[in-house]
């Protein structure tokens, strides 16, 4: 009963958090996605068309929901340490941090029949919020660059996906689901234009969004004697990027009934896609009850300045009916400075380490 009320108090704690976007740009579009959906997922590296996830797989692979053998409920979130460098010409560079709020899901699913599995649940999927400021700079001459305005930019929201979904066993190779709901979130911002010529008067501008469009997911799981596929889909609205995702893992008796996998998945299917992948291994018990998973991956963004790279790491612990789940991720990215609108940006880097702690229960 202790563990709980820890488990507990640290959720509030964590729940209660400031949120804030990984950079200045992403915060005015389309906001830092958390697709660290629970801990499993994300010490997975952040996977989603294989098993991860239980009834939270609802915002990942629905078909997922054919694993349930009973009710289980599953509860998860955490905290994102990030850093964002904004690199300009001639060493006009800045730095941004912070340690904030990163996902949460909540999530129940049970099986109803032989076949038949649904699942219900409510996750926070993308950050608006950043308060800091973006450095203008120009050219005044032959290779000479100076500051000339400071965005300070105070932006917030949130976007959340709240889901519902079913799984059906057509087949002993073939698991079909599908989940939908609604996307919704709304957030607002305030820029301060502060300009270096004193003469020039400062602006100030800003503006509010609200969403609220359906969203879909649909995926397979296709377990053979010689592994599991999974594939996975969800479609893009206003303020989120389509997906879709394919894997594959293998289960090896050598190693005590370890699994390895391999994964890729393709964001904004329909406008300058974006690649990335990873690599994991959920292995069997080295402590009593605990079972640990590590991982490595790449991303590689449509506007990528270098190839980025991803490491997690995390474990499960298993009490019974009782089940604890730790995670911590290390991801980076890094975007070329020319497909942004300021000008005189070499390249962004960013990246952000996830500190996930999820709870499942079944009953």
């Amino acid at each position: 009963m202790r563990l709980l009320f820890a488990l507990f108090v640290l959720l509030s704690v964590l729940l209660s958090s400031r949120v804030q976007a990984w950079g200045f740009h992403d915060a005015l579009e389309y906001g830092s996605p958390l697709t660290c959906v629970t801990p499993k997922s994300t010490a997975m590296g952040g996977v989603w068309s294989l098993p991860s996830s239980g009834p939270a797989s609802i915002f990942l692979n629905p078909a997922e929901l054919s694993l349930i053998d009973r009710t289980e409920i599953t509860v998860g979130t955490g905290l994102v340490q990030w850093h964002s460098y904004v690199h300009g010409e001639l060493g006009f560079n800045h730095h941004d941090s912070g340690m904030v709020l990163g996902t949460f899901s909540a999530a129940a699913g049970t099986r109803i029949s032989d076949a038949v599995s649904i699942g219900a649940g409510i996750s926070r999927i993308s950050d608006f919020g950043f308060e800091g400021v973006n450095k203008l700079i120009d050219n005044i001459g032959s290779g000479m660059y100076e500051i000339v305005a400071i965005d300070i930019l105070d932006s917030h929201g949130t976007l959340w996906e709240l889901n519902g979904g079913v799984s059906v066993e057509l087949a002993d190779w073939l698991k079909a689901g599908a989940s939908g709901g609604l996307r919704f979130g709304s957030g607002s911002w305030t820029m301060i234009h502060d300009i270096d010529d004193q003469s020039v008067p400062d602006d100030t501008t800003g503006g509010d969004w609200e969403e609220s469009d359906l969203c879909a997911h649909l995926g397979f799981l296709m377990p053979f004697e010689f592994g599991t596929f999974g594939i996975s889909g969800t479609n893009s609205s206003d303020r989120y990027r389509s997906r879709v995702a394919v894997g594959f893992q293998k289960d090896f008796e050598i190693l005590y009934g370890s699994t390895i996998g391999v994964e890729f998945d393709i964001q904004s299917i329909e406008n300058e896609p974006e690649i990335s992948g990873r690599f994991f291994g959920y292995m069997a018990e080295m402590l009593p009850n605990t079972r640990s998973i590590y991982s490595v991956g790449f991303s590689r963004p449509s506007n990528y300045h270098k190839a980025a790279l991803s490491i997690s790491t995390g474990a499960c612990i298993d009490f019974g009916r009782l089940g604890i789940d730790l995670a911590i991720s290390w991801r980076s990215r890094s975007r070329d400075g020319h497909s942004f609108p300021d000008e005189y940006i070499a390249h962004i880097d960013d990246s952000g380490t996830y500190y996930n702690v999820g709870l499942n229960w079944k009953l």
